[in-house]
């Protein structure tokens, strides 16, 4: 069995236009092969849901940058393979803290939907889909050095931790792609006897762990960062990386791996 985890933004997505029809191609044959495409980013089940129904696939995504896995049981929509919701943990956590520290951290449950564009740039209807969250609470923290440390240790003994991005600093449970990945592929080997052989494709710092767990990760070229440093398993040709950029790398390398066998 074969499977095919993507990252979206700058991957499988243009970055400029968000488009993936360059790809068509390439998720025509692989649809045509049987190969399931698993959908992994940072965005919510509900901005995912639609780009998803767009392709035409209803497999398993990795959501909020790992934070969860959705589509994994029978007739499920929103199933973490936690017991309960890391989100609303979440929010009970930061309501819980001392009130001088719990004014340090701003997150998207503290903001209407107009706040959410503001502080994103995304158009009001996409603001409300990137609130929509069930693992993972962006916002902002403004407290002192001490404070955010002091905050952080209180995180981690409820399991969870923080990740600053470029924007935001993020709390979530203690997960990653690369791991999500790992419970996704426990899943399909439950269906099936045969070997699994997993590709992943992505484009930044938070994909590498991913593409390293696969059997053969490919590095989608993204201008608009530093590439990505070249690790022993690229070293050794388990990744390889893109010429051209988005879609469009993405179905070149697809279209290659089904050519040689490897899909």
């Amino acid at each position: 069995m074969k499977l095919v985890f993507s990252d979206l933004d700058g991957t499988l997505l243009d970055h400029d236009s968000y488009s993936f029809e360059a790809a068509r191609p390439a998720l025509d044959l692989l649809k045509a092969r049987g190969i399931p495409l698993i959908l992994a980013s940072s965005k919510t089940e509900a901005e995912m849901r639609p780009i998803a129904d767009a392709i035409g696939i209803s497999h398993p995504m990795i959501v909020e940058n790992g934070a969860g896995v959705v589509g994994l049981g029978a007739g499920s929509g929103s199933t973490d393979l936690h017991s309960s919701s890391p989100y609303s943990h979440l929010r009970s956590f930061l309501r819980e803290l001392p009130k001088e520290l719990g004014a340090c951290f701003e997150g998207f449950g503290d903001l209407d939907v107009a706040r959410v564009s503001q502080e994103t740039g995304l158009p009001l209807p996409a603001a409300e889909r990137a609130r929509q969250r069930h693992f993972s609470e962006p916002g902002r923290f403004t407290g002192t050095e001490a404070q955010r440390e002091a905050f952080i240790g209180l995180l981690d003994a409820q399991g969870y931790t923080a990740v600053q991005g470029g924007r935001f600093f993020t709390l979530m449970p203690k997960t990653s792609k690369a791991e999500r990945m790992g419970q996704v592929i426990a899943h399909y080997r439950q269906e099936t006897s045969e070997p699994v052989r997993t590709v992943a494709l992505g484009d930044a710092p938070n994909d590498l762990a991913m593409l390293e767990a696969a059997d053969c990760g490919i590095i989608i070229a993204n201008p608009a960062h530093a590439p990505l440093p070249v690790t022993p398993r690229e070293r050794q040709g388990f990744i390889l990386r893109s010429l051209q950029t988005g879609p469009e790398g993405w179905n070149i390398m697809i279209h290659q791996l089904v050519a040689t066998g490897f899909l």
